[in-house]
């Protein structure tokens, strides 16, 4: 992901419509963890087919 521009307007979650930058955000606002991160944006909690691939955008973030 380093080097690596992703739209913050990429929608990540249908769903719920969560973007990229929600994600971000939610993490630049004290998130640790995709838990949290899922508390704060409410991603992945409908029909759940984004799950692994927002965990792993959100785990890629906070390694940053």
């Amino acid at each position: 992901m380093e080097g690596c521009i992703i739209d913050t307007n990429k929608v990540v979650c249908k769903c719920k419509k969560i973007t990229y930058g929600d994600l971000k955000n939610a993490i630049e606002n004290g998130a640790k963890s995709f838990k949290n991160v899922k508390e704060v944006t409410k991603v992945a909690t409908d029909c759940k087919k984004c799950k692994d691939k927002v965990k792993n955008l959100v785990n890629q973030l906070l390694e940053k």
